[in-house]
């Protein structure tokens, strides 16, 4: 029987209290609280900040990590590896879930990819003590691994935005891909592809997901923080360039409500979005078009401080409008179709496609 601990490397990163910084647990250190977390139903982190954290030795964000058991089985589910299949991980990560991957598709043929290779190093060498018929490659999984291709079943086990075409092209007809997709508003959900006779992919969404971002695929760096008006107080005078106006209304359920979210981000691809708790003002990024806005609430109305061609706010009412209008959808009603042109997302049916707003 394969153990998720066989797999956890001796150093893991942990909270503490009411902090947001990690901290390293040593196995050697406290056994006892690293086999306690080893064994736990729980996701782990097992690197921070790509593997350099801050001098005090704390870290400040994940960069890889073993997903709950839970989570591993619903894409497991989804996959659907058979006996004798041809599979290809994105992510190797600790190496556990290629080993139930192995498990599963014995007597085939299983590869998984990482781009870490610190990560890879020990997904390898953890793997090879299973003797299990798993390669480990070193690279970027956005490429796929055309030597081993063509496969029956792809995972990424990181959220991405945009899903490559190589992977379609490296599949079999009839193959399953599965991976956690991520929209504009930071909400993620399981999505199964199917991959047909013509080189095109599609299928629907499967419930909520939370997983770390491919690393080429990162949001681009909102332009608040370029401009450096993170906050309402540097907006006493209007800056150089920056049009002030108002509005009645600046829709916040996409930002409490993962499907209200979700939607909304499928319509409003390349932005990057969030409120802020304390101060509820909302920041708003396109960089494509150069575009920003941050809206302020006051007592009646919202003050609307922006920047470039588009006007942020507005396309988010229309987006959130939409949803609404459309019966408030779910994520698993959603679907999105995959060619060498591009993606293309869809309501209940690839004939019902969404128009991107702006």
């Amino acid at each position: 029987m394969i153990r998720r601990s066989d797999f956890i490397p001796d150093r893991i990163w942990v909270y503490r209290g009411q902090g947001s910084s990690l901290y390293p647990l040593c196995r050697t250190e406290d056994p006892d609280a690293w086999a306690g977390i080893a064994d736990s139903d729980d996701a782990i982190v097992t690197q921070v900040d790509y593997g350099d954290p801050t001098d005090g030795g704390t870290g400040t964000f994940p960069t890889s990590s073993s997903s709950a058991p839970e989570v591993m089985e619903i894409m497991l589910g989804l996959l659907d590896v058979q006996k004798g299949m041809a599979v290809l991980e994105i992510g190797a990560g600790t190496g556990f879930n290629a080993a139930l991957i192995a498990e599963r598709a014995t007597p085939g043929r299983v590869t998984t990819i990482e781009v870490d290779p610190t990560v890879a190093n020990h997904a390898r060498t953890a793997l090879a003590r299973t003797a299990l018929p798993v390669t480990v490659v070193t690279g970027d999984g956005t490429l796929g691994y055309p030597p081993d291709a063509p496969y029956d079943r792809i995972m990424c086990t990181a959220s991405v935005r945009h899903v490559p075409y190589t992977w379609i092209e490296q599949s079999k007809p009839g193959g399953n891909i599965v991976l956690p997709l991520v929209g504009g508003f930071a909400r993620q959900a399981f999505l199964l592809l199917t991959v047909e006779d013509d080189g095109t992919a599609s299928g629907q969404f499967h419930g909520g997901a939370s997983f770390m971002r491919l690393r080429n695929q990162q949001d681009d760096t909102p332009l608040w923080q370029v401009v450096n008006l993170a906050s309402a107080e540097s907006y006493d005078e209007e800056p150089d360039d920056v049009h002030i106006s108002m509005t009645e209304a600046c829709p916040t359920e996409p930002f409490i409500d993962a499907n209200a979210g979700f939607a909304v981000g499928l319509l409003l691809p390349g932005w990057v979005a969030k409120r802020r708790i304390r101060d509820g003002v909302t920041l708003l990024s396109h960089r494509p078009s150069g575009s920003w806005a941050s809206v302020v609430p006051c007592e009646d109305e919202h003050r609307v401080y922006h920047q470039g061609p588009r006007r942020l706010w507005e396309d988010l009412e229309t987006a959130f409008r939409w949803w609404v209008d459309a019966g408030r959808p779910d994520r698993a009603r959603f679907g999105l179709t995959v060619t060498p042109a591009g993606q293309s997302f869809w309501l209940d049916s690839p004939d019902n496609q969404l128009a991107p707003i702006g």
